[in-house]
């Protein structure tokens, strides 16, 4: 049975786009989508935050009312009953887990920098600094996606729904941000023209900051 309840997000929210994303690749039907609007402050209100308390999107509430947090613990919540996006094989599960763990400390962490940094405050000084801090791991990733098709094989997971959205924001730096590193284009062109919702997903963001004139 697919889950069920709402998810709490915003487009230029990379996280919000990982769980979106997931939905509409799987077609669920039943989780009900509200926009909070980080842009006025919409996550600061006290109806919301007495629902996450850390005012911070996605959130999620589920159909009796309880209320969490974290994209991980969304995707993973909404994908339980998905027997493709589950690790078959002890090897399966502790290649994701290896990701998961690199994903928040390291291919995140600094691709928000980037975006954050430069898209939202226009600090020159720190994207730069956020670009040297990635660039490792765009390496390691773009050898990786030379020999595979998904981020940890050739076949998709949840790794991707989590990295795609934090990479394609990086485009919005500059269209040749992601030059150098021509199997991870070749890799989101993919996903754009295979996989579905992932065209949307993306499509939100540029949508969103086109309206803010970002």
């Amino acid at each position: 049975m697919p889950a069920s309840g709402i998810l709490y997000g915003h487009p230029v929210s990379q996280p919000s786009r990982s769980v979106q994303w997931y939905l509409d690749y799987s077609g669920n039907t039943t989780v009900e989508r509200k926009v909070v609007d980080l842009m006025v402050g919409a996550h600061m209100e006290p109806d919301y935050v007495a629902k996450f308390p850390n005012h911070q999107v996605p959130g999620f509430e589920m159909e009796d009312g309880f209320c969490f947090a974290e994209s991980l613990a969304i995707l993973k919540h909404v994908s339980a009953g998905d027997e493709t996006m589950q690790p078959q094989t002890a090897k399966e599960e502790a290649i994701l887990n290896e990701y998961l763990g690199r994903h928040y400390s390291q291919v995140r962490k600094f691709s928000s920098d980037v975006f954050i940094y430069f898209v939202l405050t226009k600090d020159e000084e720190k994207k730069q600094a956020g670009l040297v801090a990635i660039k490792p791991q765009l390496e390691s990733y773009n050898e990786k996606l030379g020999k595979q098709k998904y981020i940890l094989g050739d076949k998709l997971t949840l790794a991707d729904f989590l990295f795609a959205p934090e990479v394609d924001q990086m485009e919005a730096v500059g269209k040749d941000t992601l030059a150098p590193y021509q199997n991870i284009v070749k890799y989101l062109e993919r996903l754009t023209t295979d996989v579905k919702g992932y065209k949307e997903c993306i499509g939100g963001m540029w949508t969103e900051l086109e309206r803010l004139n970002l």
